[in-house]
């Protein structure tokens, strides 16, 4: 009888009578001799509708509603044929991360990495000479993915506090905003302390619903008095579009929770492919905020602020139930988000029983610190769109951009990069891009984001 492929993949292990070192596969075409999706074992997987329903969670908050001024700095053409590009751009790199970190698993036989680890293992693969840097670009990568969660916690605590405290000034005192910080952090603590993914899907699905619904009845406002369309530009100067790609960034992407929804699937084969649960979810999420994006610079053209909600009336009840609806679904989306920062922490935390007690206490105490940090930056700067820029501009261009390139370029070191090195090629391109707007998306939010924290600092 011929041998199973996983027998083959064990029998490499063995290193038989003549102690032989064990082979390890080269080829990024070596689904077949290790399957990595057999092996993995989740304690309490996620269903494709779970995944699906996570996804979205992960991705339509804030960002959705700061794409009006995004199409205000890039006017409706330009902004919605760079909105497809960038998501096509955006999602054709996680497909190639996740094929990365899966080939990773091949060479090592085992069922499951992490993003800083397929870093490691990456440059273990690659030219002799950056073989010592594996360690340190592993650390670097998991401090990558802890800001940036960071970041965007942060944006969630702003405008979190910034929506309920117009209600709040309408109906009782003009409190400041640092208050309404610091009850969202008292409120999330419970919630943050969930450790369980399968266990924050009922939050996110009455997320989704009250975002959801907050969307359905802000068209209200938005196709309300409609000025002329005429009155709106179809396209801005260049200059400006820095900005719309960064708060674009900010809308279109969220590597490290895609990447921890994926590694909860109870059928992870099915995340990707065409009409996967990635892509499925990705084509919602860009019809979503194109169209919020549109309408809402058609509706309130330069006048147009970081939140949409912002822009609605204050002392109306209708205006009033939206704010509260999607506030309170961006609230919820704080524990899924802060997830990923503890998966990324913890991820090489060795697991036994005797560790077990003290991997608990150690989570505890990173959520309560987590959030404690992520309240202090919302109180110290609270620009949202600064704080928006930023975590698109840095997110895009290390975690979308210039990770997935390299794993790729080292990866493929000993294998080949294709006719006329087209592999390479891509590569190389998804890096210049990622330095070039990097540098240039986080300089311009960081200048602003310290003016700000100085206008704060003198206030206080």
């Amino acid at each position: 009888m011929e041998p199973k492929p996983q027998d083959q993949a064990q029998n490499r292990d063995d290193p038989g009578p003549q102690n032989e070192p064990p082979t390890i596969v080269q080829s990024m075409t070596s689904f077949y001799i290790y399957n990595p999706y057999e092996k993995r074992s989740v304690e309490v997987p996620l269903t494709n509708c779970d995944a699906f329903i996570s996804l979205l969670k992960c991705v339509i908050g804030t960002g959705i509603l700061a794409m009006p001024l995004a199409f205000r700095c890039s006017g409706f053409v330009v902004g919605a044929v760079m909105s497809i590009l960038l998501m096509i751009l955006l999602t054709y790199s996680i497909h190639l991360l996740i094929a990365g970190m899966t080939e990773c698993c091949r060479r090592r036989l085992v069922p499951q990495v992490s993003m800083p680890e397929a870093v490691r293992i990456a440059y273990e693969e690659g030219p002799k000479w950056v073989n010592c840097f594996g360690r340190a670009a592993s650390f670097l990568t998991t401090c990558v993915l802890v800001f940036g969660q960071f970041l965007l916690c942060t944006v969630y605590l702003v405008f979190v506090s910034k929506n309920f405290k117009e209600i709040g000034d309408h109906y009782g005192e003009r409190y400041n905003e640092r208050y309404y910080v610091l009850a969202a952090c008292l409120l999330l603590l419970p919630l943050f302390m969930i450790r369980r993914l399968k266990y924050l899907v009922p939050l996110n699905l009455v997320s989704n619903f009250l975002l959801y619904a907050g969307f359905a009845l802000i068209m209200y406002y938005l196709f309300n008095g409609l000025p002329n369309i005429k009155d709106r530009e179809l396209a801005t100067p260049p200059v400006e579009w820095v900005e719309f790609f960064a708060i674009a960034a900010f809308s279109l992407t969220a590597v490290g929770s895609m990447l921890v929804v994926e590694a909860h699937m109870a059928h992870p084969q099915s995340y990707l492919g065409l009409f996967g649960v990635l892509n499925l979810a990705v084509l919602f999420i860009l019809l979503s905020n194109m169209f919020f994006g549109i309408i809402g610079y058609w509706r309130f053209g330069e006048s147009v602020h970081a939140s949409i909600t912002l822009n609605i009336p204050q002392d109306e009840i209708l205006s009033q139930f939206i704010k509260v609806f999607i506030a309170s679904g961006i609230f919820l989306s704080y524990p899924l988000n802060g997830f990923v920062v503890v998966t990324v922490i913890f991820s090489d935390y060795e697991k036994s029983e005797a560790n077990e007690r003290n991997r608990t206490l150690m989570e505890y105490l990173v959520r309560l610190v987590f959030l404690l940090l992520t309240g202090a930056v919302a109180i110290g700067v609270p620009n949202l769109a600064a704080l928006t820029e930023l975590e698109g501009a840095f997110s895009l261009s290390n975690l979308n951009l210039l990770c997935p390139a390299l794993i790729d370029v080292f990866l493929n070191y000993s294998v080949g990069y294709g006719r006329l090195m087209w592999k390479l090629i891509r590569d190389v391109v998804l890096i210049l891009i990622g330095l070039i707007f990097g540098t240039v998306g986080c300089t311009v939010a960081l200048k602003q984001l310290i003016c700000d924290f100085q206008l704060t600092l003198s206030s206080m």
